[in-house]
């Protein structure tokens, strides 16, 4: 079985100068995903022994005896805790093996902990809510005040916290009707589910004259525009696609653009393996994509809202020979015919992961002196979704040309145009392979025999050389 090895490299770039740990993501929807990540963007370590993390506006008067409410928690991490320089650290309100279920990897922290020294909570939680606020703050255990490491805030100002003064603090912090709060989530789909910190500037944040841990404002920053709402990375598997999972109810003609139906939104990644045009029809593009398992779904993408046969970055993803695009895309679930089927709206929903050299392994290590192609195994069965195993070798110096022919010298495809200055052997297996039993028009061929045919042409001497050698296309019986 074939297996796509997808390696994703993300790099978080920040701008500017921290002098202080910062929230880095919040997410608050569904509950089993519901986390917040805090970032270290110093050069040195931080020991988190005297950190505190609440979601109540009430977190400094707790200090002094008030109750935090009914549905809010406020803990301190645990002695001896800390997080490395550039590194971050990731609380959930779940149970650990809730957070593991949902993501896939391990938390550093749950508030449910039954070890933490310190830990107070309600009936409730959860982060989830359309307004709320949530703080990471530093207390020394003894003084009467706190000290705020980073705040942010959703929703409305409601939920915001407003020390002063009056409350035996140095400065008044921003009030409340001035904070300048981000959105609540539209939706609780997966792309719309997660608060993102665009980067360690709290834009628009007071530096001096506030209560912070290092003299900022934290009640100030303006989060509109130094946080985003991205979607959480979950992987869904093609299976449950398949078996209706995320089917939407809607009307696919109502899909686009993406979020105009209340319908689950899902984000399956594959390799591309087929491709059939229907617009010349009256339907959409049909792109057929597999996961490692083997399982395949289509995606429909209409010419009216993206046009990709003519989008000179994307069009050559519908060409054969497939298996080079390894793609995400993001779309409603339809059913068609009894096929399940991803609705794509636009280009802004759809990205190329990864893409596969096709061009072969290349063996320089002998010299020869005419063509050779040497296909193996020689019978290639399409409908099992195989591809064909060849190696070819040619002269120093040549244009090599690699097609099939049918028995009648019908051409049928080219695997290969390519130029080489040096004398070797190209090994095209698997993802390599350029020929999957179609024609140029990504055609599946009728049972037979075929012929391959390999030309190196010498420019400089004029000298050409050829070989063919017989490929059957069989059935599955």
């Amino acid at each position: 079985m074939k297996k796509y090895i997808l390696i994703l490299l993300v790099t978080f770039a920040f701008s500017g100068n921290a002098d202080h740990l910062v929230l880095n993501k919040v997410c608050i929807t569904p509950d089993q995903a519901e986390m917040i990540e805090i970032y270290n963007p110093l050069s040195e370590s931080v020991d988190l022994s005297n950190y505190y993390l609440s979601d109540s506006n009430k977190y400094y008067q707790w200090i002094n005896g008030e109750s935090i409410g009914n549905f809010d928690f406020l803990i301190k991490f645990p002695s001896g805790t800390s997080i490395p320089s550039e590194e971050t650290y990731i609380v959930t309100t779940q149970t650990s093996e809730d957070f593991f279920n949902y993501y896939g990897y391990e938390s550093n922290l749950s508030i449910l902990d039954e070890n933490l020294e310190v830990v107070e909570y309600g009936v409730n939680p959860n982060l989830s809510g359309s307004e709320e606020m949530l703080v990471l703050f530093y207390w020394d255990g003894e003084s009467q005040i706190i000290q705020d490491v980073d705040y942010f805030l959703w929703g409305d100002y409601d939920k915001g916290v407003f020390k002063s003064v009056d409350d035996g603090y140095t400065f008044d912090d921003t009030i409340l009707e001035n904070q300048k709060f981000i959105r609540s989530y539209l939706s609780s789909d997966f792309y719309d589910s997660l608060y993102v910190r665009l980067s360690i500037d709290e834009v628009e944040e007071n530096q001096n004259d506030g209560n912070g841990i290092t003299g900022h404002d934290e009640t100030s920053e303006n989060f509109n525009f130094s946080w985003s709402i991205e979607g959480i990375e979950k992987e869904m598997s093609f299976l449950d696609i398949i078996n209706g999972v995320y089917d939407c109810a809607g009307n696919s003609q109502d899909g686009c653009p993406l979020g105009s139906l209340d319908c689950p939104i899902v984000n399956p990644s594959g390799m591309i393996v087929d491709y059939f045009d229907i617009t010349q029809f009256g339907g959409p593009h049909a792109v057929t994509i597999e996961d490692e398992e083997g399982f395949r779904i289509e995606l429909t993408i209409w010419p009216d809202n993206w046009d990709i046969a003519n989008d000179p970055e994307y069009s050559n993803l519908l060409e054969p020979p497939y298996n080079r695009y390894f793609v995400q895309a993001l779309g409603n679930v339809f059913e068609y015919n009894g096929e399940k089927q991803i609705l794509v709206c636009d280009v802004n929903d759809f990205e190329i992961l990864q893409s596969y050299d096709m061009e072969g392994e290349f063996d320089g290590t002998q010299t020869f002196d005419k063509a050779s192609i040497n296909p193996s195994p020689y019978v290639l069965v399409p409908s099992a979704n195989e591809v064909l195993d060849f190696s070819y070798s040619f002269p120093s110096n040549s244009r090599v040309i690699v097609r099939i022919f049918d028995l009648s010298g019908r051409f049928v495809t080219t695997l290969v145009d390519k130029y080489y200055e040096s004398s070797g052997t190209v090994n095209r297996q698997e993802f390599y392979s350029a020929w999957d039993g179609t024609n140029q028009m990504g055609q599946v061929q009728m049972p037979g025999t075929y012929i391959m045919h390999i030309e190196a042409s010498n420019f400089q001497t004029g000298k050409t050389t050829i070989d063919t050698a017989p490929v059957v296309i069989g059935i599955n019986k």
